[in-house]
């Protein structure tokens, strides 16, 4: 029987993220195997199933298998995938469609990718239904926020009037909470984080709660009290790869953030 496009795509992902993960081990005694939404590029003309190489680095650095998974597939093909990993990551990218928490689109909301908005949500959606523990990161955050049932800032510099840093390409402080997964992961309660963003978190999702803000209160991390979920505004993978903060390594060392590891998970 052939294999159709979905499936060769992912036993083409798995064989590249064993090949060159092999040699890591995670705390739990094997690497986790971490699923990384793709990007859907709609500028690129040969249609490739796309991720910046930093976020599978990362993820390989803190000791763990990443795996990209393709926007090809459906519902069920999903949720067969989501069972197989042990944390999903979200990654950055474009602004989420407004439609998505009811609202109109502003006069200053960038660009949207509908096709990756759909994408993005039945993957969370899956992953939702196997309580898979889920790691949002800038995009991310925002998404995991509107697909719990909060709403999102559509433009800080016009919308928040109190936001005094500019958080396109700068670094800023952030101040996380004591009792939050982030700050014992991070072992810190204030560290100096990287922006390259000018959406964020504005109603907080039900059932979670903002762990980290920046000093004028943009939110920076939110957690959930009743699902292993995290996001995050700012890029732990370039402070990585790209800045090699030791600190955070730590995050990626300890996905999934949450005290709820793969072994408990109910499907």
């Amino acid at each position: 029987m052939s294999m159709n496009r979905f499936g060769r795509r992912l036993f083409f992902a798995l064989a590249v993220a064993a090949a060159t993960g092999s040699a890591f081990a995670s705390a739990a005694g094997r690497p986790l195997i971490v699923g990384i939404s793709e990007s859907c590029p709609t500028n690129d003309v040969k249609n490739n199933v796309a991720v910046r190489a930093n976020y599978a680095d990362a993820v390989a650095r803190g000791g763990h298998l990443p795996v990209v998974i393709s926007r090809y597939g459906g519902d069920s093909q999903f949720d067969a995938l989501v069972e197989r990993l042990d944390v999903l990551v979200l990654t950055g990218g474009e602004d989420v469609s407004p439609a998505r928490y009811g609202e109109p689109p502003g006069p200053n909301l960038g660009a949207v990718n509908l096709v990756r908005d759909d994408f993005d949500f039945r993957l969370l959606a899956a992953a939702r239904r196997h309580r898979l523990p889920v790691i949002g990161i800038c995009r991310g955050c925002q998404l995991i926020n509107v697909a719990f049932g909060g709403t999102l800032w559509q433009d800080l510099p016009s919308e928040f009037p109190a936001a005094k840093v500019q958080h396109r390409n700068v670094h800023h402080s952030i101040s996380i909470l004591p009792d939050s997964r982030l700050a014992r992961t991070l072992g810190c309660t204030n560290v100096v984080v990287n922006s390259f963003h000018h959406q964020a978190v504005k109603n907080v999702a039900p059932g979670f709660r903002v762990v980290a803000t920046s000093p004028e209160g943009v939110v920076e991390a939110i957690e959930s009290e009743d699902y292993p979920a995290i996001g995050v505004q700012f890029h732990p993978e370039r402070l990585v790869c790209d800045e090699n903060k030791a600190a955070f390594l730590e995050f990626f060392n300890n996905l999934p953030l949450t005290e709820q590891r793969t072994e408990n998970r109910t499907p």
